[in-house]
């Protein structure tokens, strides 16, 4: 990460306000307004943990939020019919937790943290398999192909979750 000197400066007097603000954490604030300071490069990404230096791409966020629609289309259509489809992915099984790829905390966010997709609420978040992006995308090109319809027919569901 760099910052200019502004931008260290700007941070540097946000540790001097935090300082008076909550005195337990001096020590912290003083290391960290040391490595802005010194300009420690290296150490930036130590100022706050909770930021993720590589942000998630706008195409990976498209590409869960078109997955969870497909769900949405597949959850709803599925209802209307009274029909129940069957395959290890015919319901949302959630993306791998242990991938690098941020599918799984960016779907977590949408669905829990904003609330949407509220009908895959009770599905899973993580689903332990780092197979679950391949089926998706798979399915997700024969949703594509038949037009990213909400109103699917029964044989239209069985193709996209029997998809791979």
């Amino acid at each position: 990460m760099k910052l200019s000197q502004t931008e260290r400066l700007i941070l540097w007097n946000q540790y001097e306000i935090l300082k008076g603000t909550n005195p337990e954490e001096i020590d912290i604030y003083e290391k960290n307004q040391e490595i802005l300071s010194n300009g420690y490069e290296l150490l930036y990404q130590d100022l706050n943990r909770s930021i993720d230096p590589d942000p998630l791409s706008a195409v990976v966020c498209m590409e869960v939020l078109d997955i969870l629609s497909m769900y949405r289309a597949i959850t709803f259509s599925s209802q209307r019919l009274k029909h129940e489809p069957t395959g290890l992915y015919a319901q949302f099984e959630g993306f791998d937790g242990n991938s690098s790829s941020g599918h799984y905390g960016f779907a977590k966010f949408v669905r829990r943290t904003e609330k949407r997709y509220e009908e895959l609420e009770e599905r899973p978040d993580n689903s332990h398999s780092g197979t679950s992006l391949a089926a998706y995308r798979a399915m997700l090109k024969v949703w594509e192909s038949l037009g990213k319809n909400y109103k699917l027919a029964v044989s239209e569901i069985d193709s996209i979750v029997s998809a791979r």
